[in-house]
């Protein structure tokens, strides 16, 4: 796996959580760059202030677009993929903030939500270093509500944990399934070394999905990269190999429940 290491930005090491229970780092990245496995002691809100980020936790990848923000747990081992250059802001909860009073009650699980303007600001203040330390706490704490209040964006994909499913995928890793949209349930099986039916069955008993609606899941989250340039609807439908630009909206829709053009939109807000 190649690793790049991220180009830090203000501020250049992360603030102490203690007492206050968070601290916040800013990192930026350069297209291609990969942050390979680790975990920490703390929940960490990814935000990807610019560019897009993969996140891959074994079981799931996740795909994090610009002004979007992801959940990771603590203890919960990840690794992060940067599809362009991306500017990256975290902040981090101790468990003992998470333990208290205003309880973030969706803090196991990882997800992606939408960034309202409310929870972009106040991930914004909490680098202020012109605030004092008792407001920035009350952001914090503020924070933590906002996002029990965030609605989940369906960005993940699950992937299989079993070695031969992995094989039909690609890897082991989950980095390498950019294109398995593309891949035909022969050859998928055939890497499995199983039998199209056999493949079939252990697939959807593993993931949940038929290997038909998974391929699609990837090719919709797959498109979360190319809304995230210039390029045309049109032109993006016709990568991801739908008929044409009305398919690929009509089945974007149904999974993310807005348009393209309405979540791109958002992104550039």
């Amino acid at each position: 796996m190649r690793t790049a290491p991220p180009t830090p930005l203000e501020p250049r090491a992360p603030q102490p959580s203690a007492p206050a229970g968070w601290r916040v780092r800013s990192s930026a990245f350069e297209g291609g760059a990969e942050v390979p496995p680790h975990q920490h002691a703390e929940a960490q809100l990814v935000f990807a202030l610019s560019g897009v980020m993969q996140v891959h936790t074994g079981d799931a990848q996740w795909t994090i677009p610009p002004q979007r923000a992801l959940w990771m747990p603590a203890a919960r081992r990840h690794s992060i993929r940067l599809l362009s250059r991306t500017e990256m802001r975290s902040v981090y909860f101790s468990p003992a903030l998470l333990a208290g009073p205003e309880v973030f009650k969706r803090q196991a699980e990882v997800h992606v939500i939408t960034a309202s303007p409310l929870i972009r600001e106040l991930v914004s203040g909490l680098f202020l270093r012109q605030r004092t330390q008792h407001m920035r706490s009350q952001m914090a704490a503020l924070l933590l509500q906002a996002l029990e209040e965030s609605p989940c964006l369906p960005t993940q994909l699950p992937m299989p944990t079993s070695p031969r499913l992995q094989a039909a995928l690609g890897g082991v890793d989950g980095m390498a399934v950019d294109d398995c949209w593309r891949l035909s349930l022969a050859d998928a099986a055939s890497r499995a070394a199983m039998s199209e039916r056999s493949f079939s069955r252990h697939f959807s008993a593993e993931l949940g999905l038929s290997f038909r609606a998974w391929r699609q899941r990837a090719r919709l989250i797959a498109s979360l990269d190319l809304l995230a340039s210039p390029r045309a609807v049109k032109d993006i439908a016709a990568t991801l190999g739908f008929g044409d630009a009305a398919a690929y909206v009509s089945s974007f829709k149904a999974l993310m429940g807005c348009t393209p053009g309405e979540f791109r939109e958002a992104g550039d807000a």
